[in-house]
């Protein structure tokens, strides 16, 4: 089941990007999936999900973030970084959740919209905890609405999860969190195409990167925040 689905989403990424981004889909999933024992691959179209809140229109549809562009990203965030809380809005079926832990994070948190990917990251954040105890992991079902930032977060994961409204109310969160608890915060972005939202508002990008000619990622930081 695992390699089909595999399969099948190298063959979705093919026919919506070309061969050269699907074959190295096809390769960096299946590394990936056997690499971290999980199950994350395939993609998802939001018309038939079990969702929560009202900010379905705002979505995109669900695709898990590259393997390589997400180790490429964490390898880039320094040590102090690792000492706080890895959170991924949209976290899907828990894929950079269960990567963050294996590089590093012992509190990993996530929440979707969505409730049938969570409850698949359920099962692979169990199995990544099976590997490594000392994970403690949260999700949530909810939208961005009904969601307040901690001010334990330290790095945030973001695959493009929504439209531009929705990201300038995620960094509305982001500063009101900040406002309480100054501190050093970094955003790992991969696709981000509202990236200005952020610049606009004082993140620096600290890190660019482009794989296969098309999978790209950027890490931002706030001032307070060393890369």
């Amino acid at each position: 089941m695992k390699l089909l689905r595999i399969v099948q989403y190298a063959g979705y990424v093919t026919f919506h990007w070309g061969i050269r981004v699907g074959l190295f889909t096809l390769w960096q999933e299946l590394r990936g999936e056997f690499k971290y024992r999980i199950s994350t691959t395939g993609f998802k179209t939001l018309t038939d999900a079990n969702v929560k809140g009202s900010q379905l229109r705002h979505a995109t549809e669900y695709m898990p973030v590259n393997y390589a562009l997400l180790e490429q990203l964490l390898g880039h965030l320094p040590a102090e970084a690792r000492q706080g809380v890895f959170l991924d809005i949209g976290c899907g079926t828990g894929r950079a959740l269960c990567v963050a832990a294996t590089h590093g994070f012992k509190r990993v948190r996530g929440f979707d919209f969505d409730r049938e990917l969570l409850d698949r990251a359920e099962k692979n954040l169990a199995l990544t905890k099976a590997r490594l105890p000392e994970t403690d992991y949260q999700l949530r079902w909810c939208d961005l609405h009904e969601w307040e930032m901690t001010d334990d977060v330290s790095v945030i994961f973001l695959f493009n999860p929504f439209d531009k409204v929705l990201t300038e109310q995620l960094l509305k969160k982001i500063e009101k969190s900040l406002a309480h608890a100054s501190r050093p915060i970094w955003v790992l972005y991969a696709s981000p195409r509202f990236a200005e939202v952020f610049l606009q508002a004082g993140f620096e990008i600290a890190e660019k990167r482009k794989l296969a000619g098309f999978i790209e990622g950027i890490i931002l930081k706030n001032r307070k925040a060393e890369c």
